[in-house]
């Protein structure tokens, strides 16, 4: 956008933004072709002009493209499968300007099998075509189907070939390639279970035996139908095996909706059609609580509904028409609607935004909207925060409210302010309610009711936010008898202001110089586990004074505590340690070893050499320690090969190619080469989308992991080698997964957090099972092989990943549970052999050499200055 356009408002300057649109794929003649259309703009240029190119393997090659009627049409020859690339980036290009590109939902199949693999493509900026299934092979071949019987339990499906345990069947959906809940019968013979959990649309089945993937085909005289309640199931044969899962729908001629009286509404339905009623009602569906209501329907089908339970839980809903148990939706796409509900409704304080309403897919629900406050900090200064706050007309008789909040005890100060404000913040209060010396206070703005309660509040952010993790825009130091208090202003990854805090005893001279020979190390602030510790433990027999530094609650401080020059946080002597460190190197931000703030503004901070030794190896997740986040950067990042110092610290994160020194992590050191172990580690990582037990317990990552504990065929396995498989949950999913509530067997046993260090465990295993767990590098160094079992990789990587899967994940990869246990045998079999020979990708050098290597950059480096 030229500086012509800033003269203009917003609004029209949105105008000037060209916007494209990916509206169809299609596949014809050895090609893919992609046609975008160009949305309305304000076009300032004579003439358009578009380019397109796909990257390979880092290599851009350019594509053919046309552009007409604005209308873009790219084509990409299937010849660029050819050696099966993991991924693709095609890219479109104005005037040599990278475009944004958008797509409409649900509209185009996005699922395509080239060369034997299978592709997903996605619109996120780009055009993005990743390989899924990597160690599956679809081959162009068919597996006969003798006979299929559709029962309410599931599908019997009677092949002509053998099958076993191994084999797996597969839906494919436009959208979806979905492993299904699979049994062996007999040598010929396969039931598929929980048909209930099917999406409802048109798939086509597959059947996986180890590695290869066939299509089904075979002749039924007849199709087979069956009617559940909740839906219509046909399968047949023609083109292959095809699965058709239909809703039951009623369509409605009128629809009637009554104004809100007594808190009660009448909802009265007219279907199209004469239905034969019995004990008609209808449901309202809760999809986020996965919670139903029925409310009984009269004979003339109208039902009164509390208004509560249309409201609960402040969530969308979806509302059911129930017949003799069927369950339908209620389409209302050609339905006459009188709607007298006035859309407003005063729910105890707050005005809710109420109104029935037809959803994406013609189906009737429900939408409620609690009352959304406008609230922005404009400027900050001496102390005080001038903004605004917009909303409190949707509320009923409430005051507005300024919160302070301790993150860590919840402790609250509570403040009245007006619509438009100048508030000076209270520095006594604040410190009334720090929990610990160094902590975070969150600021919120509130609405609170007369009886004293918060009935609404969002976070608060700053209109002038330039985040960075060691800046701030505002400082007050308390001067106390025996104690400075510090107190800053800063903002969030997500530009709201928080207040962070630390105190200085008088007691501590802080007119001191930095010694280079002094040198900090840590972790997190509670751990003593890893590269931190390991570092420290080598520092010892060097020449310069190092210090480790942990909180004195933590359980790793009970085990360190008596060796000397550990420092406890907080301490007098780690205050003192800390102003005169001259080099800090901890595995995470600095703010785990400083009692106070890592800034150039305080106690020479800027002076000190810093060291970032990292916690594990880059290349999968983005990780925030870009050098832009930073107003003083790290000196050194550590890393552990030439792919991660060029592929992500340096051209991703931003630092220069000296900062970066390429000598492996020091926990590696104590990694035995020749420790095998008997038994097997499951260690899964977390899902950061999971954040109730309700959806954890409904999630796909528990269905998956708690079904592969309760495989027959592994414990079959386990039993036969006498091996045993040592399941170590994240802490959030520990109370879920244990021998109460898993049918298992004795051969898998569940880990505590806390029984013993993650380091040790992976010492004391054979092999590792992990999903996209880091530790799976520590595996890997040992010598010891890996499966990963990735069922859910699209969208745990939705926000992007930094290297390809193949750079990083070596191993075996299995994409469903019976593949996996194929490989847990013949990694048994093979003596838990592994079968990667080349780790330079990730780890340069597999030795015990790091901490003296590490040490020999820093002294090195810091020796030049």
């Amino acid at each position: 956008m030229s500086r012509f356009t800033n003269y203009f408002s917003k609004h029209v300057r949105e105008r000037f933004t060209k916007e494209i649109e990916l509206i169809e794929i299609n596949r014809a003649k050895g090609d893919f072709i992609f046609t975008y259309k160009v949305l309305p703009f304000i076009n300032l240029r004579v003439i358009s002009k578009y380019t397109a190119s796909v990257t390979i393997d880092n290599l851009e090659i350019d594509l053919p493209c046309e552009f007409k009627d604005d209308i873009i049409t790219v084509r990409l020859s299937e010849t660029y499968f050819k050696n099966r690339p993991d991924n693709f980036t095609i890219q479109l290009f104005s005037f040599g300007q990278p475009m944004r590109i958008k797509t409409r939902k649900n509209k185009n199949r996005t699922q395509y099998i080239v060369n034997e693999k299978l592709y997903n493509i996605k619109v996120k900026k780009d055009v993005h075509i990743s390989k899924r299934y990597m160690s599956l092979d679809f081959k162009n071949e068919n597996v006969e189907v003798n006979d299929v019987i559709l029962q309410k339990d599931g599908i019997m499906i009677k092949l002509e070939r053998d099958v076993d345990e191994e084999t797996s069947l597969f839906l494919s959906y436009p959208h979806k390639f979905i492993e299904l809940p699979t049994k062996l019968i007999n040598k010929n013979t396969l039931k598929v279970t929980g048909l209930e959990n099917l999406t409802y649309g048109v798939s086509t089945f597959y059947l996986a035996q180890k590695e290869n993937v066939y299509t089904m085909n075979g002749y039924l005289e007849e199709k087979k139908e069956l009617f559940t309640d909740f839906y219509a199931y046909t399968i047949d044969t023609m083109p292959a095996l095809m699965l058709n899962v239909k809703e039951h729908i009623v369509k409605l001629r009128a629809l009637y909706v009554s104004e809100i009286t007594n808190n009660i509404v009448t909802l009265k339905i007219k279907p199209e059609q004469e239905i034969l009623l019995e004990h008609p009602s209808i449901s309202i569906y809760n999809s986020k609580l996965d919670t139903t209501k029925k409310i009984a329907l009269s004979d003339d089908l109208q039902a009164e509904i509390p208004i509560e339970d249309l409201i609960d839980g402040f969530t969308n809903k979806k509302i059911n028409f129930i017949n003799s148990n069927i369950i339908y939706q209620i389409d209302i796409r050609s339905a006459y609607i009188e709607d007298e509900m006035l859309g407003r409704f005063r729910n105890e304080n707050e005005y809710l935004t109420t109104h029935f309403y037809r959803r994406k897919d013609n189906y009737l629900g429900f939408r409620v909207s609690r009352p959304r406050i406008k609230r922005r900090i404009t400027d900050i200064k001496n102390f005080k925060l001038q903004g605004f706050i917009k909303g409190r007309n949707s509320f009923h008789e409430v005051e507005n409210v300024i919160i302070f909040e301790d993150r860590h005890s919840q402790e609250m100060v509570v403040n009245t302010i007006d619509d438009k404000f100048n508030y000076e913040i209270d520095a006594q209060e604040i410190i009334n309610i720090m929990s610990r010396d160094k902590t975070i206070i969150d600021l919120y703005i509130g609405i609170r009711n007369k009886e004293g309660k918060i009935v609404a509040r969002a976070k608060l952010p700053y209109k002038n936010s330039n985040y960075k993790k060691d800046n701030f825009y505002d400082l007050k130091i308390i001067k106390q008898k025996d104690r400075d208090v510090y107190l800053l202003i800063t903002t969030t990854p997500f530009n709201n202001l928080k207040i962070e805090t630390f105190v200085v005893p008088k007691s501590v001279d802080t007119n001191v110089e930095r010694d280079r020979n002094i040198w900090l190390l840590g972790e997190r602030i509670d751990t003593a586990q890893e590269n931190g510790y390991q570092l420290f433990k080598y520092l010892q027999d060097q020449p310069v004074e190092a210090y480790y530094v942990i909180d004195e609650e933590s359980k790793d401080y009970k085990k360190i505590m008596h060796e000397e020059n550990v420092l406890v946080f907080g301490s007098k002597k780690h205050h003192e340690i800390s102003l005169k460190a001259g080099v800090l190197l901890c595995t995470h931000d600095f703010e785990n070893i400083l009692p106070y703030k890592p800034s150039k503004e305080f106690f020479n901070y800027n002076e000190t050499y810093k060291v970032f030794l990292q916690h594990g190896v880059l290349g999968r997740k983005p990780a925030e320690y870009h050098k832009k986040y930073y107003d003083d950067p790290f000196d050194i990042f550590i890393v552990s090969s030439d792919s991660e110092k060029y592929d992500v610290v340096v051209n991703t994160m931003g630092y220069e190619e000296d900062e970066v020194k390429v000598t492996g992590l020091a926990r590696f050191d104590r990694l035995p080469m020749n420790h095998k172990g008997k038994d097997i580690l499951l260690m899964p990582t977390w899902r950061d989308w999971i954040n109730t037990d309700e959806r954890f317990l409904n999630s796909e990552y528990y269905y998956r992991y708690k079904n592969l504990l309760e495989n027959e065929r592994l414990h079959d396995i386990l039993e036969k080698y006498n091996v045993n498989i040592n399941f170590y949950p994240h802490y959030r999913a520990q109370p879920f997964f244990n021998k109460e509530l898993i049918n298992t067997s004795e051969h898998i046993r569940f880990i505590t957090l806390g029984e013993k260090s993650v380091q040790e465990l992976l010492i004391d295993h054979a092999l590792l099972i992990t999903d996209y767990s880091s530790v799976s590098f520590d595996f890997t160094m040992m010598n010891k092989p890996v499966v990963y079992y990735h069922f859910d990789e699209d969208r745990f990587f939705n926000r992007g990943i930094l290297r390809p899967v193949n750079e990083t994940f070596l191993g075996d990869i299995a994409e469903t549970e019976e593949l996996l246990v194929s490989y847990i045998e013949a990694s048994i079999k093979n003596n838990f052999e592994t079968n990667v020979d080349d780790i330079s990708e990730i780890i340069k050098y597999r030795d015990h050499n790091n901490c003296e290597r590490i040490y020999e950059a820093v002294i090195s480096e810091k020796n030049k200055l």
